[in-house]
């Protein structure tokens, strides 16, 4: 399936999810904005950037960029706080959403960890996947 069919699935199954835990969203027209969904909680608004979560070692990793080509060369931009609130996150190997507020992100990747890492990594940076899951945040 080629990325852009894959993120259309993946949008349209996280606004269902959305949809289902009774928030209201919209989508904005059009494919110019840094966001792919917008929703209503309370009359806050977020900023929401759909991603396709890999499943990677017990991990869901996700990029915190877009790709684009531009005269025949890749370019990455990387989401900032002034262009997204949060990402929502649907992993297709776990049949799970994610709700990730952009503030806790880093830049490249993220990786929400589902199970236990080895014994002897590093447990410094572990982001729980349990920690963040959609249906806890609005549920």
């Amino acid at each position: 399936m080629n990325p852009s069919r894959r993120g259309d699935e993946t949008e349209a199954i996280l606004l269902a999810r959305l949809l289902e835990l009774g928030n209201s969203v919209a989508v904005p027209f059009g494919d110019s904005d840094r966001y792919d969904l917008l929703v209503d909680d309370d009359g806050y608004l977020f900023r929401v950037q759909c991603k396709t979560g890999s499943w990677v070692n017990g991990t869901v990793r996700f990029k915190l960029y877009s790709s684009t080509v531009d005269d025949g060369e890749r370019v990455d931009a990387d989401y900032t706080a002034a262009e997204v609130d949060a990402f929502a996150v649907y992993a297709p190997e776990t049949d799970e959403a994610y709700w990730v507020p952009v503030a806790e992100t880093g830049v490249g990747e993220m990786r929400l960890r589902v199970e236990e890492p080895e014994p002897k990594a590093p447990r410094s940076r572990l982001n729980w996947a349990d920690e963040y899951l959609l249906a806890d945040r609005f549920g």
